[in-house]
């Protein structure tokens, strides 16, 4: 029988060669077998010095989501948006030396990119410089379609079309479907990408077109469903948005009955769907078929990214569009860039087919599983108790429903001048109404998330009980006095 021998957090595995040797097996053996404990999260890489054991993942000290808002539907009238702003103070963030942010969630970029890229370009280096068809390349398309199929879709590579990230999909769906004065339906709160587009390109369409957006509230839940058909009957909407699984930016993932009930309702009143799920990957758990998979009227169409997954720069998505309008919202691909990069086609697919995607997706779930559970002690630590926050199970996301009258603005300021980076709530709101709120990037090193927190949760309680110190200071001025 093999002794067998536990290794205590931060020791150093045996090195592939003398294990090999040990063992009498394959060196390869070896390297296969340190590449499924890093994927698991049981280990770590450290570049020149070998395997180490990881530490054990963090537990939540609380898992139960006490997210519980009010039910307001809100209907915008035509303005801007901060979408430009927020998305370039994040990016901005990302170069400044000390700053903790939490704004926005980019993943790390895997440490094999550069073999990978060097492997994708190696092996068809001519057809990577030509001109390619819109759809994409065949390959990249069969190999989502095949992992699609494994989610319980029933599609095939002549569905797919690969996009210039989940961003250029969710632009040709609502450029496809929304007419002159139509309503389209989004969750409150919403990724505020998709806002922008009911507010830019929808004002290219949103004011050239007059469409209007209903905010539908979201519940703990997810989409509340009882007022959706309400707004889908009195006001007979042409489109509806949707995050069914890891919704940004509360993190909700949905049911399997929510989903078919909300398909119910598309097919009762003859509303497509658009659902974006640009987080799927990234589940902790396995979670139910996309809304897509139940589909059989092709109300739905589906876009997803490997922007998450992988990393922004790559800039490949795909949707999936079934029936009569795979055509027409090809085409409009076509006018707005002939096709997505060939170069950033082939590093995927050469991820999809080497099956290093698969292992690159463990590692990612497991450092942000105890990322997540990390910022949830740091919450429950230094945030005020009025405080309510999401639990998500996956992604990069959580969401914090604050009391009423907090000034997340300045808060937002203060934080800024002491190197922490926010998003204000409003800005995933139609109109930015809405209660008060955060949404908290947990894609952060362990002393950014503890550091950031304690920040955040200060200042919280310094705006919170403001009052309630000049109260208790004017109640010592009385005692004294007397």
């Amino acid at each position: 029988m093999t002794p067998v021998c536990f290794l205590p957090q931060g020791d150093r595995l045996p090195s592939i060669r003398c294990l090999a040797e040990s063992l009498q097996v394959n060196k390869l053996t070896i390297i296969e077998a340190y590449n499924v404990l890093e994927a698991d999260g049981v280990v770590c890489a450290r570049q020149g010095s070998g395997y180490f054991v990881n530490s054990v993942s963090v537990p939540s000290a609380n898992l139960k989501s006490t997210f519980a808002p009010a039910q307001n539907v809100i209907i915008p009238k035509q303005g801007g948006s901060c979408f430009f702003d927020m998305y370039t103070a994040g990016v901005h963030a990302q170069s400044q030396p000390g700053i903790i942010n939490f704004s926005l969630g980019f993943p790390h970029p895997p440490k094999d990119i550069d073999l990978i890229a060097r492997r994708a370009l190696k092996q068809a280096p001519d057809s990577l410089f030509q001109y390619d068809l819109p759809q994409g390349q065949l390959t990249l398309r069969r190999q989502i379609a095949q992992m699609l199929i494994q989610q319980g879709m029933e599609i095939s590579a002549d569905n797919l079309i690969i996009t210039n990230g989940s961003e250029q999909g969710l632009s040709l769906a609502l450029q496809h479907h929304i007419q002159p004065g139509d309503w389209v339906i989004v969750e409150s709160p919403t990724y505020f990408g998709a806002i922008t587009f009911g507010r830019a390109s929808l004002n290219a369409i949103l004011e050239k077109l007059k469409a209007k957006i209903i905010g539908i509230p979201m519940t703990a839940e997810g989409m509340n469903l009882e007022l959706l058909e309400q707004y889908l009957k009195s006001h007979r909407p042409k489109l509806i948005y949707t995050i069914s699984t890891l919704h940004n930016p509360t993190g909700i993932t949905t049911t399997q009955a929510h989903r078919q009930e909300l398909l119910s309702l598309a097919e009762k009143y003859e509303c497509p769907i658009l659902e974006d799920n640009a987080y799927e990957g990234l589940c902790f758990e396995t979670v139910p078929p996309p809304i897509k998979a139940f589909d059989k009227q092709d109300l739905v169409t589906y876009v997803n990214t490997f922007s998450k997954t992988l990393m922004p720069g790559l800039r490949v998505g795909y949707m999936v569009v079934t029936g009569k309008h795979y055509q027409e919202i090809l085409e409009q691909k076509l006018l707005h860039d002939f096709h997505t990069s060939t170069i950033s086609q082939a590093i995927v697919s050469e991820y999809l087919a080497s099956g290093h995607l698969r292992r690159h997706l463990k590692q990612m779930r497991a450092e942000l599983l105890q990322s997540r559970n990390l910022m949830l002690q740091a919450l429950e630590c230094y945030f005020p108790e009025e405080a309510r926050w999401t639990v998500p199970n996956g992604g990069l996301f959580l969401w914090v429903q604050l009391p009423e009258n907090i000034p997340t603005k300045t808060i937002r300021i203060e934080a800024l001048s002491q190197n922490v980076l926010v998003a204000c709530g409003s800005a995933f709101f139609p109109d930015k109404k809405g209660y008060p709120a955060m949404r908290l990037s947990y894609c952060l090193t362990p002393e950014e998330i503890e550091k950031g927190i304690s920040i955040l949760g200060k200042l919280l309680k310094k705006y919170l009980y403001k009052g309630c110190e000049r109260i208790s200071n004017n109640h010592q001025t009385l005692v004294h006095s007397i």
